[in-house]
C-alpha cells in the first residue's frame, strides 16, 4: 500500500473515531474548553470517551514535543514510574478540579500547564 493510501486511510480512522467519542457524550459543539475535556473524560464507563482522552494527552505531549525549542530545556519529563495513562488522567481530573480558574480556556494549553506542573525535570 503506498504511502498516500495508509495516510488517508489513518486520517479517516482518526476522524470517524473522533466523531464517535464525541457522540457518546453530551458535549457543546466546537468547545475545545478544558471544562468541556474535563465533562468528556470524567465518563469512566464510556470507552469511546476515555479512549479519545487518551489519545488527546498523548497529541498534545507529542506536539509539544515536537515543536518545543530543541536548544532548550524541555519543561516535562515524564519519568519510567509516571503511572498508567488511567492514572495520569486521574490525576489530571483531580488537578484541574483544584485549578477551575483554567476550566475556559483551551484544553490543550491546560493539558500543557498539567504536564508542566506534575511531571517537570529536575
Amino acid at each position: 500500500m503506498n504511502q498516500f493510501r495508509v495516510t488517508l486511510l489513518v486520517a479517516s480512522a482518526a476522524l470517524l473515531f473522533q466523531s464517535n467519542a464525541f457522540s457518546q457524550a453530551d458535549m457543546p459543539k466546537n468547545d475545545a474548553s478544558t471544562a468541556a475535556l474535563v465533562t468528556l473524560c470524567k465518563n469512566l464507563n464510556d470507552v469511546d470517551a476515555q479512549n479519545f482522552c487518551f489519545g488527546f494527552g498523548e497529541g498534545v505531549y507529542q506536539a509539544y514535543l515536537a515543536n518545543r525549542n530543541p536548544k532548550m530545556k524541555s519543561g516535562i519529563c515524564f519519568s519510567s514510574t509516571a503511572g498508567t495513562r488511567g492514572m495520569i488522567l486521574e490525576e489530571f481530573l483531580a488537578w484541574s478540579q483544584a485549578n477551575p480558574q483554567f476550566n475556559q480556556e483551551r484544553a490543550a494549553k491546560t493539558l500543557v500547564r498539567f504536564f508542566e506542573a506534575k511531571y517537570p525535570c529536575k
